[in-house]
């Protein structure tokens, strides 16, 4: 995979540069396995998906490209497991933490370790990966330290997502100035502060829950009877919770980042591979004291199945082709990379993950998700259903939303979904 990075990934490129965006997952997994085994799991992880064998360098036309010449094995540190929340506190850190992208693989490895219980933690690049890659990597690694046995496949070193859309004949792009929204309703009514942070350095806070079986079970039933997804309502609370948080009397406008799964709509079928197959549509929403909550999680399902419906599910990938040649002539290092306008929530949703818990000896307890994303995002859920158990996490940033601030929209988005699930 010695090529030139595509638009796509070249604005993730300039844009990490900019400012850290890793995508970090973490696994607890009850059971014990040695490191060495470990060691040789990665290895293999390194020759099944030919994203892991590369690093970014620049050639001499100043373009960046991947490159497989001298690229080390998968950077892997070990450190005692510290109790049942320490790996949220090295989340953070990893989330923060750049990766050495032009010397080392696009993916590095921590291991919690401890005699019956380990977190692993997972953070790469986001211009090879998303959530749903991260989740296909733990399963790769649990499944090759549980189940020793199983078949050992090597995934083909697939195109990159701008070669294997379908080919759309119109345009999307004609006002790229539409892509960059100065107007952040969160930031300036929440603590107006934005604009005084400065610092290349997020300063993240980062807390965890979990939704039980039970309830994410009632959950799904009522999100049948009422005709829209179980993402609609997870955004429909939240959204219903940063305006009973903003405690106005008039309607709010909050804008929702939702990154929608593209890999059924490519013209290549690429399966489990790593990738970054994700487009990231902002719907709008106009809030009110008398908003329903079920009414607001239908309408959040049909403006992002309008998307499809318009043809719009590949505008991310158009908008970066068009962005970078518009700026031919301009220095590339001052692009705004991936201007995705100013939002108020991000909440990406892994959905029911198509992945065992067991693997031989090994048992796959939570998995939780999350992105570092740009300066401009206040809140950012994840979320992940093994078996019928939600994992939700939350970063948020400090500089725009308190700790207390975070919390309380937490607990009313729950409250708010729990209540509707009754």
């Amino acid at each position: 995979m010695n090529r030139i990075l595509t638009a796509s990934e070249h604005l993730m490129w300039l844009s990490y540069k900019k400012s850290t965006e890793n995508v970090t997952l973490s696994a607890t997994i009850i059971g014990s396995f040695t490191i060495d085994l470990l060691t040789e799991a990665l290895a293999w992880l390194q020759q099944r998906h030919s994203r892991l064998r590369v690093k970014i360098v620049t050639n001499n036309q100043n373009q960046p490209q991947f490159s497989f010449i001298n690229v080390p094995p998968i950077p892997l540190r070990i450190i005692e497991r510290q109790g049942e929340k320490h790996w949220c506190q090295e989340m953070v850190k990893e989330l923060s933490h750049p990766l050495n992208w032009n010397k080392e693989p696009l993916l590095r490895v921590l291991l919690l370790h401890s005699p019956d219980v380990c977190n692993l933690i997972i953070t790469f690049h986001h211009c090879i990966g998303d959530g749903l890659s991260g989740a296909y990597l733990i399963r790769d690694i649990l499944q090759f330290i549980g189940e020793p046995d199983k078949p050992r496949e090597l995934l083909p070193d697939l195109p990159p997502v701008d070669e294997i859309i379908p080919d759309i004949k119109k345009d999307v792009v004609s006002n790229l100035n539409e892509l960059i929204d100065t107007k952040s309703i969160f930031a300036t009514n929440y603590q107006n502060n934005q604009s005084k942070n400065t610092s290349e350095t997020l300063a993240i806070g980062l807390f965890d829950w979990t939704l039980s079986s039970e309830e994410t079970t009632k959950l799904l039933a009522c999100c049948r009877v009422e005709k829209t997804s179980v993402h609609g309502a997870l955004c429909a609370a939240f959204l219903l919770a940063i305006a009973h948080e903003f405690k106005s009397s008039n309607e709010i406008i909050l804008r929702c980042h939702t990154p929608v799964n593209i890999r059924n709509y490519l013209t290549t079928s690429v399966n489990e591979n790593l990738g970054e197959y994700i487009t990231r549509p902002v719907t709008t929403h106009r809030l009110s004291q008398k908003t329903d909550f079920w009414d607001l999680a239908r309408e959040v399902k049909y403006k992002l199945n309008q998307l499809v419906i318009d043809g719009k599910l590949f505008d991310d990938v158009l908008k970066a082709k068009a962005l970078l040649s518009s700026n031919d002539n301009k220095d590339k290092e001052t692009l705004d990379a991936r201007p995705i306008g100013r939002i108020d929530i991000v909440i990406t949703n892994l959905g029911k993950l198509n992945i065992k818990q067991q693997f031989g000896k090994l048992y796959l307890q939570e998995l939780y998700l999350m992105a570092t994303g740009v300066k401009s995002l206040p809140l950012f859920i994840g979320v992940a259903t093994l078996n019928n158990k939600m994992c939700f996490i939350c970063r948020y940033q400090e500089s725009v939303v308190s700790h207390t601030n975070a919390y309380n929209i937490k607990n009313t988005a729950m409250e708010k979904l729990v209540t509707a699930i009754v």
